[in-house]
Order: structure tokens, then sequence, then C-alpha cells
């Protein structure tokens, strides 16, 4: 099973992505981690294509192509794989259907999680992350630190008003273009209008299976 998820910064791909990679035993695929994974390897052949990122260059839709190819190969990815972070342009969406395609494989589902401004500033500002797991909690939760590793919770540096405004924009500008190029492939388009900062993940989970369930994938 492969599937994209779509969605703005802080609409909870991530989150969703790793319920959908157990309920179909496939990958988690973060091009985030594989990034990170081969900057953690300067013997990675792909390493000097990457590094890039350490001079605050972005990387080209040709470099992140081949970052997904290269990852896609891992065994984790063998049943599928859950798209979190990718394809950003139509132009990689493209790219991923040629590679499905040489794998005799496609892009089944599409998961589009629209969340208004509102819930997502609440989301954003809100947001502790622990540094050693990276798992996700909100300042509602009271949490000083993150109870599995006991280390102390951190906002990101970038989740001020201001720099989500700028992600928000951007993701408008140039990544809600695949909506269309989505609706109009053979996947299962799927959208999730998301308005009530209340709504947990969970409850966003029990959407995603209901709406999977009416389209027959599970």
């Amino acid at each position: 099973m492969y599937i994209v998820l779509l969605g703005p910064p802080g609409s909870g791909k991530g989150t969703q992505a790793e319920v959908l990679s157990r309920v179909f035993d496939a990958g988690h695929l973060s091009t985030g981690d594989l990034l990170r994974d081969i900057l953690e390897n300067q013997d990675h052949p792909l390493y000097p294509k990457v590094q890039v990122i350490k001079e605050g260059r972005l990387v080209s839709d040709e470099v992140v192509n081949q970052v997904v190819e290269d990852g896609l190969k891992r065994p984790e990815f063998r049943n599928g794989a859950i798209f979190d972070g990718y394809p950003r342009t139509p132009a990689q969406a493209a790219a991923l259907d040629r590679m499905l395609a040489a794998r005799g494989k496609k892009v089944d589902v599409v998961i589009d999680l629209d969340v208004t401004k509102d819930v997502l500033l609440y989301r954003l500002l809100g947001r502790l992350v622990c540094p050693r797991c990276k798992r996700i909690f909100h300042e509602r939760q009271g949490l000083a630190e993150c109870p599995d590793c006991g280390v102390e919770l951190v906002r990101r540096g970038d989740d001020n008003e201001e720099t989500i405004m700028q992600r928000l924009e951007e993701y408008k500008d140039k990544t809600a273009v695949l909506q269309d190029y989505y609706r109009n492939s053979p996947a299962v388009y799927i959208r999730l209008r998301i308005s009530d900062a209340s709504k947990t993940a969970g409850d966003v989970q029990e959407e995603i299976t209901d709406r999977l369930r009416q389209h027959n994938v599970i």
C-alpha cells in the first residue's frame, strides 16, 4: 500500500503516518528523516548533494527525488510506504509515479488534511517536542518533561506566528496545487476538513479509518 499524506505544517501528517504505517504494515517515509540520516553519514553517495542544507540552501527536486528513490530500497518499505512530506510539488508527484511504476506499483490513496489556519496556529504555537525521541506534545497537556525519556520538552525555533504564517503561504503557493494533481489521478482521494482545535489525533484517525472503509481500502 502506498499512501500520500497532504497537509500544511502542523496538520498532523507525521502522527497519522505512524498510525497508517502500523495499519498497513508499510514504512513511514519522511523526507526529513531520510535527509537527516544522509547528513549523518558522509560516506553516503548522496551526501555531497544533500550537504547544501547545512548552508541553509534548499535541496532541488531532482535531489529530493533521488533521496526518496534510494530510501524506498530500505527493507522497511518492502510492503509499501506512507509518504510524509513528499511529494511537495507536481514535479515530485510525477517523479514518484515513475518510481512506483518501475516497481509495478502506484499511489493507492491520497489523504488531504485540510486544517484551518486557527487550528494550525493553536497547534503550532503550543507545540512541545522531546529532543531525544522527537515525540510531540502540546502545552495544554501540562507536561514539562517527556514521559518516556524524562527529558525536558522544548519549543521549535520556527514555531512562532510570523514563521508559521510564512510557511502556510508557501504551502498554499507551492504544495496545495497537488490537490488538483491527485484529484485527476487514479488514486483514492480523501479530504478531511479539520476546523475544531479540540479534535484529537485519535479523532482524526477514526475519521480516516471510516473514509478508508467507505472506499473499501481496509
